[in-house]
């Protein structure tokens, strides 16, 4: 070996050395083995057997080491890696080779393979391809990653080895289900628990899990008893929960009631002895009758005795027949001498038990004698004195005038009885007529109470928070204003976006102190000067007495309509975060100032116009209408306005209508964004104000002036001017100075942001207007944006449906127990289903009439619609002893429509059925005789009564696992509910789950209707506000996406709503 030009790889002889030296360009030389080119620098690849390659091209002749590539066999055929190629790769996505030298998959494996090496399965799965998820292994292991074998066993009901199926017996996804009574003992199907060959009898195909309608207990080998309607029995105890059948005996309803029987217990037993009760089934007195009553029966008397009780003896009836056995009548005539139709007494001449003794001698003006005793009561003929007018008694003579005497004043007795008896008789019945009038007076002003108590409605459904104000804006800050000027020391503190939770959170603590601190170091009082507002002649243009515009800011009005028009009006312009002047705040206008609100709107030419406040706010005007109405023009000076456009929403209403000016012929069209949801006292939700804002930007001009207005134009308007600024300026810098831009704001108007409650609210609204997805979807984008949501195939951590689903439970609100305290407490607490879904106290809706034994409280929250506050109620299935609670919310809050979500089949017992009524006292329940039924949707009406008051309401059966009776569901309620201040009851088991997916669709399809578009996470977001239970699963979110991609496809419901 030597070096030739500083290489060593060449070998010769010494000879061929030297002569290679002398003539270097002449040598003949090549590469020892395992080396090629011209230099000799190119090492061999893998040859075949080790063999050496062609030393000029490196080629291997004879080919390669197995897994190295031809012709060089210096690289590993595709799918090995390593130094040898030994190492085979993994199942890298899409079919992508590993790399050469260590194996990774650079971009990720396929299926479920870990990565890099993508050779063996993520925990969870098993098989070549990693393609089949683990059964449920005990305390959640991992399987075998080869054969799914659980090492250590199954979950409970599942069947080992691999935890895949259920055990014989149990079925469903988790085997939780536990197999009916299929016959012959056959175990059910895993999946769906049904038993193909049939139930054991009696029991309900296809699970055989509850008896069939009319049997009972835990063999179904009882039938039912009579239920009242043709109801089925409870299929466990067999009682009739809605009672039974007229004279059955609840709760079983199988014997008749004491006192009846045969087989419909519709037969009144008898007079047993004793008080006794009849054999029930044949009616039979056992201990025999009372007395006078004819056994065995007992249900009528001997011959002989007639009347109810069977007490009074029959007359002398004609051939010694038995008088009628109830009126005591002989129908065959009397025996001779007795009177009909008793024959009881004697006719008229006769007297004697049997009547046999013939009167005589009695005064010709009154020849009849008394019928028992034969006594002349008129005295005798011819001067006859004694009583019986015979001669033998003539001699009684002083006897017979004592006997006439008693007999006159017995007589005379009766003449008086009569005279004062019958006024008598007639005062004590107009006295009872009289009480009767009173008790239907107090009957009807207990009426009149109860419809008065209806008109409480839960109003506004917030909180109740002491007035301890007269008005609106008592503006304390500037009650005790000496006109003097002030200076506070600043604050200057900027806050990242990103940190702003953690920043609310921070001066949220220990009641908020942190916050009232720093409100309290903001400008109050007159800091500055405003002494037009305060002149004689603008005083009265003044909503306040205390609230004025400052000079240097307020706006100027340069243009006259009428004569005595000045420049004044109480406004200021107000600048945004850049310093610029993008908004006018303005006081409500008043009746004297409306020509005066137009003159500024026309002027500074204002196309965008936010107003915070109700035209009556608590009984009190806060602000006088300036817009037109449907139909109606308005006309103030120079100026018409007609309306083009109006809708209303949940917390806001929005107009848009022209101006012409006939003045000068001009003519603008004016957006009008009116909040309609701030309380009277307090702050509105943060949510509302910040979908209110949103809806105002989108149609906003940028560069625009924006007139913003409430009552006194200082509070709410600070409020919503801070929030609209800084959200801008938080999007473009990414920092705000919340304390900095009101103490900017108060700079040109005074009082901006009026109370510590609003500075808190703007931090938290500010939070929710930075927390907004851009998950808005226009119609006409929603199929083949839903198809991308939906067939997303990327790891779940990455699919946008699953980041929406994950930032919606990051940011529902957590309520604490003080927060539910109504639900919580001893009184209430056994009116809740579950104690996990417990209303928000300050989101129930409240009962209000007064129903014996009940209070106000019942497990409802209610929830905005799209378009109305106030229109959904979400309330769990009653329980036994709730029931009468639902139908008072029905009457307390005029609810038009209830929504019964259910199983399919699913025997609903509250409800009475399709013609038949019920009572669920104080109230009395009717269905009406007929109803439909599509799309698996069944509509019915129902009559609410109670003390003279009427409350239909439909009743719509939906089962909640069937898609289109689902959308059906909803597109019959929103035909309902086109009408204004329409309530709904959404009815599920417990209040969430199928409640939030159907208000969720309900409000997301009545949004596409009104606007056009649809956001499923916004519409979400607002339920779980007030019911954070809903719509908790991933499956339940995605569910609200599908369904609305079933409505709006070609073949779906909404192509028909």
């Amino acid at each position: 070996m030597v070096s030739i030009f500083g290489h060593s790889v060449y070998h010769f002889d010494v000879v061929t050395v030297w002569f290679c030296l002398l003539a270097v360009s002449q040598a003949a030389y090549e590469c020892v083995d395992g080396f090629y080119n011209a230099t000799c620098t190119g090492q061999c690849g893998h040859c075949l057997n080790a063999r050496s390659c062609d030393k000029l091209n490196g080629y291997c002749p004879s080919g390669c080491t197995p897994n190295f590539q031809a012709p060089l066999c210096q690289e590993c055929s595709g799918g090995f890696y390593n130094r040898t190629c030994t190492g085979v790769c993994g199942h890298c996505v899409n079919g992508e080779l590993c790399l050469q030298n260590n194996g990774y998959c650079v971009n990720g494996c396929s299926n479920h393979f870990l990565f890099p090496l993508c050779q063996v399965c993520e925990d969870g799965f098993y098989g070549n391809m990693c393609n089949i998820s683990c059964g449920r292994c005990k305390n959640g292991q991992a399987c075998d990653k080869h054969n799914g074998s659980c090492y250590d066993g199954c979950v409970a009901n599942f069947q080992q080895p691999k935890c895949e199926v259920c055990e014989n017996g149990f079925y469903n996804a988790n085997c939780t289900g536990r197999c009916g009574h299929c016959q012959n003992g056959q175990a059910c199907d895993r999946e769906s628990g049904n038993c193909f060959n049939g139930c054991s009898s009696n029991f309900q195909k296809p699970l055989c899990q509850e008896c069939k309608d009319g049997f009972y207990n835990s063999n179904c080998s009882s039938e039912c008893g009579k239920c009242l309607n043709g109801d089925i029995c409870n299929k466990t105890t067999g009682h009739c929960d809605k009672g039974c059948q007229p004279y059955f005996e609840v709760p079983l309803c199988q014997v008749c009631k004491e006192g009846y029987y045969n087989s419909t217990c519709t037969a009144n037993c008898g007079h047993c002895k004793d008080q006794t009760s009849c054999d029930k089934t044949n009616g039979t007195c056992n201990l025999g009758c009372k007395t006078n009553f004819r056994p065995p029966f007992c249900q009528d008397c001997i011959d002989g005795f007639y009347k109810e009780d069977c007490s009074s003896e029959c007359g002398k009836c004609a051939d010694g027949k038995a008088c009628n056995k109830i009126n005591g009548t002989c129908e065959n005539g009397c025996s001779l001498t007795f009177l009909p139709p008793l024959c009881q007494e004697c006719i008229s001449g006769y007297y004697g038990e049997n009547c046999n003794i013939t009167c005589s001698h009695c005064n010709s003006s009154a020849p009849s004698c008394d019928r028992h005793n034969g006594y002349c009561l008129f005295g005798c003929e011819d001067g006859r004195n004694t009583t019986y007018c015979e001669p033998s008694q003539m001699k009684h003579n002083k006897k017979d005038s004592s006997t006439g005497a008693v007999v006159g004043g017995v007589v005379s007795a009766l003449i008086v009885l009569v005279a004062v008896g019958v006024p008598g008789f007639i005062y004590i019945r107009r006295r009872g007529g009289k009480d009767n009038q009173n008790k239907e007076q107090s009957k009807q002003h207990m009426v009149h109470s109860k419809l008065s108590s209806k008109a409480k409605k839960y109003a506004d459904f917030k909180d109740d928070l002491p007035n301890t104000s007269t008005g609106e804006y008592m503006n304390h800050a500037l009650t005790e204003d000496d006109g003097g000027y002030y200076n506070t020391a600043e604050v200057n503190t900027f806050i990242r976006v990103e940190d702003l939770q953690a920043v609310i959170s921070e001066k949220s603590a220990g009641e908020n102190n942190t916050f009232q601190s720093e409100y309290r170091r903001l400008p109050t009082g007159n800091t500055s000067v405003c002494n037009e507002g305060k002149k004689q002649e603008n005083m009265a243009k003044n909503r306040f007495k205390t609230t004025f515009p400052y000079d240097h800011s307020r706006v100027i009005l340069k243009e006259t309509w009428n004569d005595g028009d000045n420049d004044y009006i109480n406004a200021n312009f107000i600048k945004d975060f850049n310093g610029q002047r993008m908004y006018i705040a303005a006081q409500g206008p008043k009746n004297n100032t409306l020509i005066d609100f137009w003159r500024m709107v026309w002027q500074e030419n204002v196309r965008f116009i936010v107003m915070l406040t109700n035209i009556i706010e608590n009984g009190k005007n806060k602000c006088t209408q300036y817009w037109p109405t449907q139909d109606k023009p308005l006309d103030v000076g120079p100026c018409r306005m007609h309306l083009l456009k109006e809708n209303v929403y949940a917390f806001h209403s929005y107009r848009k209508f022209t101006v012409q000016n006939t003045k000068s012929s001009g003519k603008r069209t004016v957006a009008h964004f009116h909040y309609t949801a701030w309380p009277d006292h307090g702050t509105p939700e943060e949510l509302g104000l910040v979908q209110f804002h949103k809806a105002v930007t989108k149609s906003y001009q940028p560069g625009a002036l924006m007139l913003v207005h409430c009552s006194a134009g200082v509070g709410r308007t600070g409020t919503f001017i801070c929030l609209d600024s800084l959200l801008k300026q938080g999007r473009e810098t990414e920092r705000i100075n919340v304390f900095e831009f009101v103490k900017q704001m108060r700079e040109d108007r005074m009082t901006m942001v009026q109370t510590p409650e609003q500075y808190i609210f703007l931090h938290k609204a500010l939070l929710f207007g930075f927390q907004e997805k851009d998950t808005v979807i226009r119609e006409s984008d929603i199929p083949t944006r839903l198809q991308s949501l939906l067939q997303d195939s990327s790891p779940l951590n990455l699919r946008a449906l699953y980041k929406e689903y994950k930032f919606l439970q990051t940011v529902k609100p957590v309520f604490e127990d003080e927060d539910k305290e109504d639900g919580m407490k001893p009184e209430n607490k056994d009116k809740n289903s579950n104690m996990n879904v417990i209303p928000v106290s300050k989101y129930r809706p409240y009962l209000t009439s007064y129903v014996k034994g009940r209070n106000d409280y019942i497990n409802a929250v209610c929830v905005p619609s799209f378009s109305s506050l106030g229109a959904l109620v979400l309330t769990q299935a009653p329980l036994p002893e709730t029931k009468v609670d639902l139908w008072t919310l029905c009457v307390d809050h005029d609810v038009k429509a209830i929504v019964i979500l259910s199983e399919d089949n699913e025997d609903i017992q509250w409800v009475p059925k399709r013609g038949c009524s019920c009572i669920s006292a104080p109230y009395t329940l009717t269905s009406g005789d007929t109803g439909s039924s599509i799309s698996a949707v069944t509509q019915d009406t129902l009559l609410i009564q109670t003390d003279g008051t009427k409350q239909d309401v439909d009743v719509f059966h939906v089962p909640f696992e069937n898609d289109n009776a689902m959308l059906k569901g909803v597109e019959l309620l929103l035909d309902k509910g086109k009408e204004s201040d329409f309530t709904s009851v959404v009815i599920s088991k417990d209040g969430s789950g199928p409640a939030g997916i159907f208000c969720a669709l309900h409000n997301a399809l009545q949004q596409l209707r009104m606007d056009g578009e649809v956001d499923i996470l916004t519409t979400v977001r607002l339920i779980q506000t007030r019911r954070p239970e809903v719509i908790t699963k991933m499956e339940e979110y995605r569910r609200c996406y599908e369904l609305l991609s079933l409505s709006v496809s070609e073949d779906g419901i909404y192509a028909n709503m």
